[in-house]
């Protein structure tokens, strides 16, 4: 699509990349509101602690099938040029979204559910596995609308017309409060099909909404299409898509099995539960910060078109940025009184375990730096389609999340909640330092800035 290169490399600037990245970063601030909104609405109903505990698991093995989805995005975003790249990559993308549609429906639908329920999980009170048939059988629709808000957010991305995104989001969080307004009043839906319907309806809410404005914004879905930036280094067809998505989805399923890890390893080195519940709140807190930083790859993968070594360096150091100012909020709530506040006026949590919790933030200081430097990285692999790469630099970070874990909880007197952010930071670490010594040993960057000349 050579009506789209320019001839000459603009300089990006830093306002141009946070008026991108702010409406990503907004996105899962608010999508976490609207999930604590639902857990709040849940201890308002009838079978409060049942409820709360069936749609916990329920919702963990969905997400744990449908994990790969997520990065359904940046494969638009890398892959997706024109009208025949779009056709393969959409037709992919949903096709996955149906075949996670069928495998959490046989749990929804069929005596498998049972099966997983009783043997695998552990529910036995008949009550639960009608809460748990419940609640997959409504969530086993969400990856076919998933897959398609994706699609349509990854468009929006490539286009950056982030903007687009937002008042979606925030559609679905007005929308799903009323509804559960409604039902907390009502008391007329069981907690977890209302629940499950919600995370259901707020999906479609933002698939419906991006689509119409995307169409709105650009005449039709055609002209969509044809505003694509050329950002796509090599022609598109199935197998490279496979090639593309296979180790990212990968990496995505299995981290979510890093945090299960980390907590197994605190219960087998503490005594009591203080230190598994000083964790908890410590790295849900923290993630509610660093979660946006999630986002940063894209900067680097959109604007790749754009780089050259001023950009890039602009492009990092935009990145870093976002990421010590997280670093900085971590410090002020672990340094001051206003951690203090928060956990024990906003949170509620007892004195102790605000102590333990403000000792584990200080041990995740250098978190978000870190992540920031590795997803800037991430863009450019992606851009480049070596996806695998990421998955490997991934796999690297685990094993150091367990060896770190090992390490220090058999030669140090430290808190096993503290091992673990300070485990967790050097897994990221390596994640970070494998990919970059490999962006930098084959020359990445000067290749892209070669072929943007």
């Amino acid at each position: 699509m050579q009506k789209n290169i320019k001839n000459k490399i603009e300089a990006i600037k830093y306002q141009h990349l946070l008026k991108f990245f702010l409406p990503l970063a907004v996105m899962p601030l608010i999508i976490g509101i609207s999930h604590n909104a639902i857990n709040a609405s849940l201890a308002r109903l009838p079978f409060p602690e049942i409820t709360l505990a069936v749609y916990a698991v329920a919702k963990s093995i969905t997400n744990i099938i449908k994990s790969p989805i997520h990065m359904s995005r940046q494969t638009v975003t890398s892959l997706v040029d024109d009208h025949s790249s779009f056709k393969f990559v959409s037709r992919f993308i949903f096709g996955l979204g149906v075949l996670y549609f069928l495998m959490i429906a046989s749990l929804g639908y069929t005596p498998l559910g049972e099966f997983v329920f009783k043997k695998i999980i552990g529910l036995k009170n008949p009550q639960e596995i009608k809460f748990a048939y419940q609640a997959l059988s409504i969530m086993a629709f969400i990856p076919l609308v998933e897959s398609i808000r994706n699609i349509m957010q990854g468009l929006a991305i490539s286009l950056k017309k982030t903007n687009l995104i937002t008042p979606g989001v925030v559609v679905r969080i007005i929308s799903i409060s009323l509804i559960l307004l409604w039902v907390t009043l009502n008391q007329a839906v069981a907690g977890v099909t209302a629940a499950s319907g919600v995370w259901l309806i707020g999906i479609t809410i933002e698939m419906f909404f991006i689509t119409f404005a995307l169409r709105y914004t650009f005449g039709s879905f055609s002209g969509v299409i044809d505003s694509l930036p050329d950002n796509v280094s090599k022609k598109v067809n199935f197998k490279r898509i496979i090639k593309f998505f296979i180790p990212i989805a990968i990496m995505a399923f299995l981290a979510r099995f890093v945090q299960p890890v980390v907590q197994s390893g605190i219960v087998r080195t503490s005594i009591g539960t203080h230190d598994l519940a000083a964790y908890g709140v410590s790295w849900t807190l923290v993630m509610i910060f660093v979660g946006p930083l999630d986002q940063l790859h894209q900067c680097s993968l959109v604007y790749a078109r754009e780089l050259n070594q001023n950009n890039w360096q602009k492009i990092l150091k935009f990145s870093l940025a976002a990421g010590t100012i997280v670093s900085l909020i971590l410090a002020v709530l672990a340094f001051t009184e206003v951690g203090d506040f928060v956990l024990i006026r906003l949170i509620s949590v007892s004195p102790a375990i605000a102590a333990i919790v403000k000792k584990v933030i200080f041990a995740f200081i250098l978190f978000p730096i870190i992540r920031a430097f590795r997803e800037t990285f991430w863009g450019v692999m992606m851009q480049r389609q070596t996806t695998n790469i990421i998955a490997a630099a991934k796999i690297v970070g685990l094993i150091f999340v367990v060896l770190v874990f090992l390490i220090l909880a058999l030669t140090m007197e430290l808190n096993a909640a503290i091992i673990a952010a300070l485990a967790l930071t050097a897994g990221e670490a390596a994640d970070a330092l494998t990919i970059s010594f490999f962006i930098i040993k084959n020359k990445v960057l000067e290749k892209i800035y070669a072929d943007n000349y």
